[in-house]
C-alpha cells in the first residue's frame, strides 16, 4: 500500500484488507506522507496484525517512486497487488484473483469489475462498465487490443499481478500515465483476465489532470516532464520494446515497434495536454480555463446581440 497523507478513509481500507477470506498474504505499507497521522494509524494496525508491515520513507519519493518501492518490498512473492489507502475491496477479492492466476498460467494480471463510490462512500452511477480481457488472443491480437481497445487502465492496475512478469514490464516508469505504459509493456508478457464480479469499490477523490500528475508523480520532476508527454511515452516504448539490447528476437522487436506506433496513433490527440495552449481533445471540448472564459464571453455577447438576459425569467416575452 503506497500511503500519502490519507487519514479519513484509511481505517476503512485497512479493515477491508484484514477481512479477506484468503489469509496467506503480507501487507507492506510504504508511507510517503508529510503528515505523521497516517503512519500512526497504520502502526496501530501493525501492532495487532503480524501480516501488516509499516515502513516510513526517509525522504519523499513521489507516487512513481513509492509504487516502485512497493514492488521492491514484495521480495520473492509469487503474486503482487497495489492497494489503495482510500478504496475498498470485497472480502473475496484476493481469494478470487489468486484463484484465477493459479488456474490460468497464461494470465499475468487478474482484476475485477469496479464499483464506483462518491467521496462520502455513496454509490456513484457510471454509464458504462468497462469490460476488457485478452484471454485466448494471440500475441499480436493481444497487443492490438490493449493498445487500441482497452479502457480503465487506472482500474486494471489495481488487480493482482504475477510479480516476475510485473518486474519484466518495468513496473512504474518515470513517465506520465505510468499505469498505461505498464500495461502496454505487460501485454507482451501474457494475458489479462477480468473477473465478472464487483469486488473493488473505487472512491472518486480528485479529477485527473496532467498538472496534478506533474505535482504528484515525481518528488523531483525529470527534465522531460515539460515536453509533450505522448511523444516522450512513444520514445520510451520504442526503446523499451524495440531498440533496447536484450529485448528479444526480430519478431519481438517488430511487435514492440507496432505497440509504440499504435500508442502514438491513439494518444496523439492529447498532444499539448497540460500546456497553456492545450491539446486537440481539450480544444474540441473546451476544457482549458481560458477556453471556458472565452466561451462564456462569446455567449454573453451573443445574448446581448439578440436582447437576452442572463436571468431566464426576463426572457419569457422575447420571441
Amino acid at each position: 500500500m503506497p500511503l500519502y497523507n490519507k487519514t479519513d478513509m484509511l481505517r476503512e481500507a485497512l479493515d477491508a484488507l484484514k477481512a479477506q477470506t484468503f489469509w496467506d498474504y503480507r501487507l507492506v505499507v510504504l508511507d510517503d506522507s508529510t503528515d505523521p497521522e497516517p503512519g500512526r494509524i497504520v502502526a496501530d494496525y501493525a501492532s495487532e496484525d503480524a501480516r501488516i508491515m509499516y515502513r516510513k520513507n526517509p525522504v519523499r519519493k513521489g507516487m512513481v517512486g513509492n509504487w516502485r518501492a512497493c514492488v521492491d518490498a514484495a521480495d520473492e512473492a509469487q503474486y503482487f497487488a497495489w492497494v489503495s489507502d482510500h478504496d475498498l475491496v470485497d472480502a473475496r477479492w484476493l481469494e478470487t484473483l489468486v484463484g484465477v492466476l493459479d488456474a490460468q498460467q497464461a494470465a499475468v494480471l487478474a482484476y475485477p469489475i469496479t464499483e464506483h463510490l462518491q467521496n462520502d462512500g455513496k454509490p456513484r452511477e457510471k454509464k458504462l462498465v468497462h469490460m476488457f480481457s485478452t484471454r485466448g488472443l494471440s500475441d499480436s491480437e493481444r497487443a492490438t487490443a490493449v493498445c487500441l481497445q482497452a479502457r480503465g487502465f487506472g482500474k486494471m492496475v489495481y488487480g493482482l499481478f504475477r510479480t516476475e512478469a510485473l518486474r519484466r514490464a518495468g513496473v512504474f516508469r518515470r513517465l506520465f500515465h505510468p499505469d498505461v505504459m505498464l500495461l502496454l509493456e505487460l501485454s507482451q508478457q501474457g494475458e489479462f483476465h477480468q473477473v465478472e464480479e464487483k469486488l473493488w469499490k473505487r472512491r472518486r477523490t480528485a479529477k485527473f489532470s496532467v498538472s496534478r500528475q506533474r505535482q504528484t508523480l515525481f518528488a523531483q520532476k525529470p527534465w522531460y516532464a515539460y515536453l509533450p508527454w505522448p511523444v516522450v511515452n512513444f520514445c520510451a516504448l520504442l526503446w523499451n520494446l524495440c531498440l533496447r539490447p536484450g529485448v528479444g528476437d526480430k519478431g519481438r522487436r517488430w511487435q514492440g515497434l507496432r505497440i509504440a506506433f499504435m500508442y502514438l496513433s491513439r494518444w496523439s490527440a492529447k498532444f499539448g495536454e497540460g500546456s497553456f495552449i492545450g491539446s486537440y481533445h481539450e480544444w474540441r471540448h473546451g476544457k482549458k480555463p481560458w477556453m471556458k472564459r472565452l466561451k462564456n464571453r462569446l455567449n454573453r455577447n451573443r445574448k446581448g446581440e439578440i436582447g437576452l438576459s442572463d436571468d431566464p425569467h426576463k426572457n419569457h416575452d422575447i420571441e
